[in-house]
């Protein structure tokens, strides 16, 4: 796994360095993005939201420079035009509705007031807000406004996606259907780079992988490469439902289960096969109301990955 130079990268960072005060978040590090799908992959605090708010110019770099689509980011209105941001955060307004929200934000673009509009709502109605696209976005759940968030970025028809941590809030459903639309829009020739400190949610979208820690490149290369070194530890996933005894004895009986323990939120399941267990979560939900309305892995593993891979 190197961090070798890339003919035709859209994305070329060297030397990058950021500081708040005493505080050095990201350091020295430098790679290339080609067109398509990256995954930038790290346990919290890694440094992952800094580099995302440089790449797409919220923040200047302290040290280093920065390329993106041939452009420095930093400040730069023809940058800003031809990207789309989902920040981790929210980011939405609570007295708009859904439609109103994204017809504006489609209009500070340039579209006009009508084809905003018509934007709007197919983008809307392909993340399953039709019915919703008309109430006040303060109305919304989590998953809700995430979805609306992702509805923006996609109507966007930008050139490059920068999307943080994007299928947080999600069910395990809505998780696979926005995979697959990330994919698609690569296919188109979008470059995008999304951050998690999920494995599992990178691989199912690229093979490519940036894996930062304490704000340090410590590797890039193809995920299927970390793979084996992640499945040494253990995995653990919290799953938020409705309820979690009856869910829990029916997880229990698959072998990709190890342990299941109810929290508050839901249930803490334990598994040496996350592979397996997502793929067997996403068939069962879709297949029937399991009542799943989030999932969350700690970095629990990640970061023991990381420590091994930077020695200590």
């Amino acid at each position: 796994m190197s961090g070798a130079a890339v003919r035709g990268a859209t994305i070329e960072v060297r030397q990058l360095s950021r500081a708040f005060g005493q505080v050095v978040a990201l350091n020295e590090v430098s790679f290339d993005v080609a067109p398509g799908i990256v995954g930038l992959l790290g346990p919290n605090g890694a440094g992952k939201s800094t580099l995302l708010k440089i790449l797409t110019g919220e923040l200047r770099p302290s040290l280093g420079s920065v390329r993106v689509l041939g452009l420095d980011p930093f400040a730069n209105p023809e940058y800003f035009a031809r990207i789309a941001v989902a920040p981790e955060q929210e980011a939405l307004f609570e007295d708009v509705t859904g439609r109103e929200f994204i017809t504006f934000m489609l209009k500070l673009r340039g579209h006009d007031a009508a084809d905003a509009g018509r934007r709007a709502e197919e983008h809307l109605d392909a993340m399953g807000l039709a019915d919703a696209m008309h109430r006040k976005i303060g109305g919304y759940s989590k998953g809700m406004r995430q979805r609306c968030k992702l509805a923006a970025v996609f109507s966007a028809d930008a050139e490059a996606l920068f999307l943080d941590e994007p299928l947080t809030g999600l069910d395990p459903v809505w998780r696979h259907r926005i995979q697959t639309r990330i994919r698609e829009r690569a296919e188109a020739g979008v470059t995008v780079v999304f951050s998690s400190h999920v494995l599992h949610e990178v691989e199912q979208a690229t093979r490519q992988v940036l894996l930062l820690h304490r704000g340090r490149l410590a590797a890039q290369g193809e995920a299927r490469e970390i793979r084996a070194m992640v499945d040494k530890h253990p995995h653990r996933i919290h799953v938020e439902c409705a309820r979690p005894r009856e869910i829990g004895a029916r997880l229990l009986a698959w072998d990709s289960v190890e342990s299941v323990r109810v929290t508050p939120k839901g249930l803490l399941v334990t598994t040496p096969k996350p592979d397996r267990f997502y793929a067997s979560l996403t068939e069962a939900s879709a297949a029937e109301d399991l009542g799943v309305t989030g999932l969350h892995s700690p970095d629990d593993s990640l970061a023991a990955l990381f420590e091994t891979l930077v020695g200590g």
